[in-house]
């Protein structure tokens, strides 16, 4: 007996339809790497006024706690953004004005506490992906929302330290706080 070529697709594109789940969870990325990813992205819609204490050659993302989401950063060092070299590096409390941006952990909570006063008008980013760390002081927080990845963004922090977002941004924001 003999199999027509149509009932040959038929059979692969259901053998293909019963495995896609199997695929499409392979592909997907871990959390971690996403968030990193979107937390790099955020740089290219943010303008920084001139600092002393900030390179003008590179764009400084700065972490404290070396977390899931840290350790993506780190891979993420050279990476060309806005026409500067990405410089990721590790930090303590007391050296983040030569930041341009600080990521700070879930793991952070304590630190924040620090970070956040010296931080008000230095002109450095605050990200985040802790529920809670928007209300605290973070410009641009994470969340996870529905399965999705999301952000929050407190624009009155970011102006107030010296920082303007795109409008861009701000139109795909879950929430602005003014």
């Amino acid at each position: 007996m003999l199999i027509s070529s149509g009932v040959i697709r038929l059979i692969l594109l259901s053998a293909l339809l019963a495995f896609s789940p199997l695929v499409q969870a392979q592909q997907q990325a871990p959390e971690s790497e996403l968030k990193a990813a979107i937390l790099v992205n955020m740089l290219l819609f943010v303008d920084w006024p001139t600092q002393a204490s900030q390179p003008t050659d590179r764009l400084t993302l700065c972490y404290l706690d070396s977390g899931p989401v840290a350790m993506v950063l780190d891979h993420l060092n050279g990476k060309a953004i806005k026409g500067k070299a990405l410089q990721v590096m590790r930090v303590n409390v007391n050296m983040v004005t030569g930041c341009h941006a600080l990521y700070v952990s879930p793991n952070d909570s304590t630190a924040l506490a620090r970070v956040i006063p010296s931080l008000r008008t230095s002109g450095v980013l605050l990200l985040g992906d802790s529920r809670g760390y928007l209300q605290r002081g973070v410009m641009i927080n994470l969340d996870v929302d529905d399965g999705r990845i999301v952000f929050d963004v407190d624009l009155r922090s970011a102006r107030v330290a010296g920082l303007v977002m795109s409008s861009k941004v701000l139109r795909l924001a879950r929430k602005v706080v003014e």
